[in-house]
């Protein structure tokens, strides 16, 4: 993968592009947090349904919409980037491997991952800036020395995901108690001292730049072998796979219930929500999507050897 190491400046470049699409996009904002302390079964266990459709037959879609789709937004731009992979759109691959960044970045702050977000539940407003963006920037040297470890292929990309968003989760509580720490200590949260202060309580946010950026590293490459280790660079596609994702038709799009998908070497189609989580399978070519809600879901067409091909369709029952 030493090709990639070109991405480098381009990665850094792109990696709040996620941030700037919440402006025109508002499904973007969704998809930065998961309050995931909002959930019962969490409280309870520690744990909650991790695959998307089962998570809404518990609490329904705009639960998990209003509670943030982090893990799901996740793993649907991991599938994208294989299939950027598959098809060789380097570039495209490129910025969905930003989104994905960023994406894991935010799995890897502990206040993206709680209803107490921003420390308004214990009187703390505005912690979210001093620790994510204030106390960051001063220290911005002291997290930028990860030099990389060892990378595997991840297996279980949902489950990977949901494991490190349990472990980033438990150190909520430790920066809220650094933040009153620092106050105490300063009588202010706006000086150098405070962020000085709030810095020497709060070491581990160095280890959680380091395992951001290795899960981000772990998560490129699995979607590059998963995609069949294409030689980075390369302009052509098999010819086998180039002819049948071209012979690929759906239609109609908008539909109002049955969609038709035509095209060789089709085994099943999957109908996903656009967070990822599939909602449906079909193994013909003609789809019944009645029962869905209105609004735009994600066809992933597969083949034999995988994935062929991905497509928006727009549901208008």
């Amino acid at each position: 993968m030493a090709g990639f190491s070109v991405w480098s400046d381009s990665l850094a470049q792109h990696a709040s592009d996620a941030d700037t699409r919440k402006n025109a996009d508002n499904t973007e904002s969704p998809k930065h947090f998961i309050d995931i302390d909002y959930y019962p079964e969490f409280n309870s266990t520690g744990r909650i349904a991790s695959t998307y459709d089962s998570i809404v037959s518990i609490h329904g879609a705009a639960y998990i919409t209003s509670n943030g789709s982090l893990p799901w937004a996740t793993v649907n731009t991991y599938d994208s980037l294989v299939v950027d992979f598959k098809k060789l759109k380097w570039h495209k691959a490129m910025l969905d491997a930003s989104d994905l960044g960023h994406y894991v970045g935010d799995g890897h702050m502990p206040l993206h991952l709680t209803k107490n977000y921003d420390g308004g539940l214990t009187g703390q407003s505005g912690i979210h800036s001093r620790y994510e963006t204030s106390m960051v920037g001063a220290y911005s040297t002291s997290l930028s020395n990860y030099s990389g470890d060892p990378v595997q292929v991840v297996s279980n990309i949902n489950k990977y995901v949901f494991d490190y968003i349990y472990i980033d989760y438990k150190y909520k509580d430790s920066v809220l108690v650094a933040d009153t720490y620092a106050k105490n200590l300063t009588g202010s949260t706006s000086s150098s001292g405070y962020t000085a202060a709030l810095w020497s309580k709060v070491h581990f946010t160095t280890m959680l730049f380091h395992n951001s950026s290795h899960s981000l590293a772990e998560l490129i490459y699995s979607a590059w072998v998963e995609a069949g280790s294409p030689v980075f660079g390369s302009k052509t596609p098999t010819a086998v796979m180039d002819a049948t994702v071209s012979n690929i038709v759906v239609y109609p799009n908008p539909t109002k219930g049955i969609l038709y998908v035509t095209g060789d070497n089709i085994v099943k189609t999957e109908i996903c929500s656009i967070t990822g989580s599939t909602l449906a399978v079909f193994y013909n070519k003609q789809l019944d999507v009645s029962n869905l809600s209105n609004g735009v879901y994600i066809l992933s067409i597969y083949g034999k050897d995988g994935l062929l091909k991905k497509e928006k369709v727009l549901v208008i029952n």
